[in-house]
């Protein structure tokens, strides 16, 4: 497995990392706690030291498998982690509720990070990201409490997820970030004009979320799927669906026999971007776990073949 720096904190990590959203069990089917604790080791002997999580997911589930699976392995496993969203809102896609809601105060910050900590078995938490941008009333006083946090030694760095492009730039201008998770693959390369480049400038980590496009990119999806009352890919627009099935025959049709698989043709692409540190593909089995790991020692994509996919 190659490792990557992680921006300027000093850190390594495999360049292929492991998602835990689907680990909550709420999102995207079950998933047995004994399954996912060893899939989680599983990733771990084939070279996965990169972890994301949320204290959301499963309302707190992933993270305490984390704890369960890795607390005797102290750093050797990276593990970043989010908060802001109530703990027990995960599952409100896939069951049709709101939006929850989204708390960044001091307070909430401090209640969170002790949370984690507890559930991840850490005394320091490596990565802590907002799930979400602050809102614009509290922007100030989070990242002001995460300085607080660093400084006391109950997390090392802290970043930023998701967010439009405005929103990532002024974090990157204002704030003291390590690093920026953001959605980057083939199907949606929105924040490679700008954010990518300048984050790359300013040696802030880029970790990719999503690199398979919920799955649309992992080669098992077809028009005849149908997803579990737990998975929220339930929710998507039939026409939408259709459409991007057709976008993904044609992105076939351009990496051809380039590649082992289609998700390693997605990752490859993603980590040809020199601003990426990390890609994060959610892993459900060891064949899946077998897939992402192999891209890392594979031939990278022809040129060619890059230019393509970045005119899709």
């Amino acid at each position: 497995m190659r490792q990557r720096k992680f921006g300027k904190t000093g850190l390594s990590v495999s360049e292929i990392g492991m998602g835990t959203w689907e680990l909550g069990g709420r999102e995207w089917g079950d998933i047995g706690e004994k399954e996912a604790i060893d899939l989680l080791r599983y990733a771990f002997e084939k070279g996965v030291t990169f972890y994301d999580t949320a204290d959301q997911y499963g309302g707190g589930r992933a993270e305490r498998l984390l704890g369960e699976a890795f607390s005797a392995l102290g750093d050797r496993v990276i593990i970043a982690t989010k908060l802001g969203y109530e703990l027990d809102s995960d599952g409100w896609i896939s069951q049709g509720g709101e939006v929850p809601s989204f708390n960044a105060s001091r307070d909430y910050i401090r209640q969170s990070v002790e949370g984690s900590l507890k559930r991840l078995k850490r005394d320091a938490i490596d990565i802590y990201q907002f799930h979400a941008p602050p809102p614009a009333e509290m922007w100030d006083e989070a990242f002001e409490t995460m300085e607080e946090l660093k400084s006391e030694g109950k997390i090392r760095f802290y970043g930023l997820c998701l967010g439009n492009e405005a929103q990532a730039l002024k974090a990157i201008d204002e704030t003291g970030i390590s690093s920026l998770m953001l959605t980057y693959n083939i199907l949606n390369q929105g924040m490679a004009s700008n954010v990518l480049s300048t984050a790359a400038e300013k040696g802030i980590a880029v970790v990719a979320r999503q690199p398979l496009s919920s799955g649309l990119l992992s080669g098992q999806l077809n028009a005849d799927t149908e997803f579990a009352e737990n998975d929220y890919r339930k929710t998507w627009s039939r026409e939408k669906f259709l459409a991007d099935l057709e976008r993904v025959e044609k992105i076939k049709s351009v990496i051809g026999n380039k590649a082992r698989s289609l998700p390693q043709a997605a990752l490859k692409f993603i980590l040809a971007h020199p601003a990426v540190c990390c890609v994060i593909p959610g892993m459900m089995s060891p064949a899946q776990v077998d897939d992402g790991v192999a891209t890392s020692g594979a031939a990278p994509l022809p040129t060619a073949i890059l230019e393509k996919l970045r005119n899709n």
